[in-house]
């Protein structure tokens, strides 16, 4: 308990933590088109749905039928905007989706690094005594020339994930078909559970590169490896404190789900409502995207991470 809590002296104990998400909140709490930045702004987008993703890939990959198994889409759009729906059909068919929708992308990744960027505590605010983040053609000015490298980077995690599937998964498959045990799928999924367990929690580890590696580049204007690296050594220097910033940004996640499941049991009820419904559901995620921009910048920089301003040689 007391290294989930921290520690006054170590990089970010929980309750700065804590105070950084409710200013990040208070930051992007003023309406505006930023939230269309918001929106855009990926997650930590675990949820059932992703396991039985993987269940697919490993059910169409060995002929096994395994219980609550689903296409392969999740996969492919883990990493990407929300907005960005890519369905149940399986992973070629969304990787179809994924190519069809490229130029989008690019306009969707300059706009999520630059709300990183312009979400850095240590800017000013745009204008004097207004405390939020940016508005959108402040994101969309600081993106410029890195919708490229933000999509090659969720590009190279995807990749990243389905190696290690490939690797995890790869020889329990090989071991099930040399013994003939096809036709045994309990017992199959009882082989799998620790497996997707540790997919899973590399598949957290994944989602923190990807957020503290946006920061960086944002800040940075680094390559693709060369932020993703930087992420990694911030995570690795400081473990429990990137798991501190992971449990609270799982707690914006949670928070927005409830709300989001609140509101839809009145306005989604009735199909006049609806409308009312998604619109506010969009204004509540644009919300939490500024917020977690903002949250994971305070972030970045209470692991250690630093911009060129602070003039280190060599960024």
């Amino acid at each position: 308990m007391s290294l989930l809590l921290g520690s006054p002296a170590d990089r970010w104990p929980l309750p700065q933590a804590v105070d950084a998400l409710v200013d990040s909140a208070r930051r992007a709490g003023i309406p505006g088109p930023i939230w269309i930045a918001g929106v855009l702004y990926p997650s930590l987008n675990l949820s059932w749905d992703l396991v039985r993703s993987m269940l697919g890939a490993v059910e169409r990959s060995t002929g096994i039928e395994l219980p609550g198994a689903a296409g392969t889409g999740d996969l492919v759009g883990l990493f990407l905007p929300r907005p960005i729906a890519l369905g149940e059909d399986g992973f070629w068919a969304a990787l179809g989706v994924f190519l069809v929708s490229l130029p989008l992308l690019l306009v969707y990744y300059r706009l999520v690094v630059g709300l990183a960027r312009v979400c850095d505590p240590l800017r000013p605010p745009d204008e004097p005594g207004r405390p939020r983040c940016g508005d959108l053609r402040s994101a969309w000015r600081e993106g410029r020339g890195l919708g490229f490298a933000g999509l090659g980077m969720c590009v190279l995690l995807l990749g990243l994930l389905l190696a290690a599937m490939l690797v995890l998964i790869g020889p329990l498959v090989m071991l099930v078909q040399i013994l003939g045990l096809e036709e045994l799928s309990p017992l199959f999924v009882g082989l799998l559970a620790p497996v997707l367990l540790v997919l899973l929690l590399y598949t957290v580890v994944l989602l923190v590169v990807n957020q503290l590696a946006l920061h960086s580049l944002a800040h940075n204007r680094r390559g693709i490896a060369s932020a993703l690296t930087h992420a990694w050594r911030l995570i690795r220097t400081s473990p429990w404190s990137a798991a501190r910033a992971t449990s609270m940004d799982l707690v914006l996640f949670v928070t927005v789900l409830a709300i989001t499941t609140a509101i839809g049991s009145v306005l989604a009820a009735t199909v006049v409502m609806r409308p009312l419904y998604f619109l506010v559901v969009t204004a509540l995620y644009g919300f939490a995207g500024v917020t977690r921009a903002g949250f994971w910048a305070r972030s970045y920089r209470a692991l250690g991470g630093l911009s060129a301003a602070d003039q280190v040689p060599g960024l």
